[in-house]
């Protein structure tokens, strides 16, 4: 008898389903970069220091202009409007050319629209009525982003809860990640560098940001 019941807990204990594994979505640990501080310089050549005073000017006049630019062109879009609506309501929906007295500029508009937001959706609702907003207005599912603080703050939650989704969703939900550098990858890469070209490459290859503003 007490056999018998050993062999039936036996039985029990193997029928007990396995644990399944957590399975993390985001396919990566969360990671965070640590900030540097400091006033470090360097006085470079003669032709470099040219070349940083050169570049500064050119970038001050650049934003002059820009701005300039934006008023003509601010004024240029608010009539070309107008005139697509015009041509659009004659059946004629394309790009067209509008002369300046010397050149002229073409007047594009695409098959898409900004983001729209739940009080801009409202909006139309209140002033179109609710069959033009069925019809004129849809979610933009690619427009969905993570916050980066609220994810990382509240991580292993996130991943608890979309555990309840079905596999195939929770495995599919979700773009891979890309990769990048790690933290402090560059003093690492110093171990790996025989000399400053090596370095260098290997920054290239890590694709580590750099640029001017």
């Amino acid at each position: 008898m007490a056999k018998a019941a050993a062999v039936k807990k036996k039985e029990t204990k193997a029928e007990k389903p396995e644990k399944v594994a957590k399975v993390d979505p985001f396919k990566t640990k969360k990671t965070k970069t640590p900030t540097t501080e400091g006033n470090d310089t360097v006085t470079p050549p003669a032709k470099v220091a040219q070349a940083i005073d050169a570049f500064r000017e050119a970038q001050d006049q650049a934003k002059h202009f820009e701005g300039e630019a934006t008023i003509h062109k601010d004024l240029i879009i608010d009539y070309a409007q107008g005139e697509y609506a015009k041509r659009l309501v004659g059946g004629l929906q394309k790009s067209f050319k509008i002369l300046g007295e010397e050149t002229m500029v073409t007047y594009i508009v695409q098959d898409s629209s900004s983001g729209l937001t739940e009080e801009d959706a409202a909006e139309f609702r209140e002033r179109w009525g609710e069959k033009a907003t069925e019809e004129l207005i849809v979610r933009d599912f690619a427009s969905i982003k993570f916050d980066a603080e609220v994810l990382e703050a509240n991580y292993d939650a996130v991943v608890n809860a979309l555990q309840k989704l079905p596999a195939d969703v929770l495995e599919n939900l979700f773009k891979p990640m890309l990769m990048r550098a790690a933290p402090g990858a560059i003093e690492k890469a110093k171990a790996y560098a025989k000399t400053p070209e090596d370095l260098r490459e290997l920054m290239k290859q890590l694709k580590i940001k750099n640029y001017i503003k």
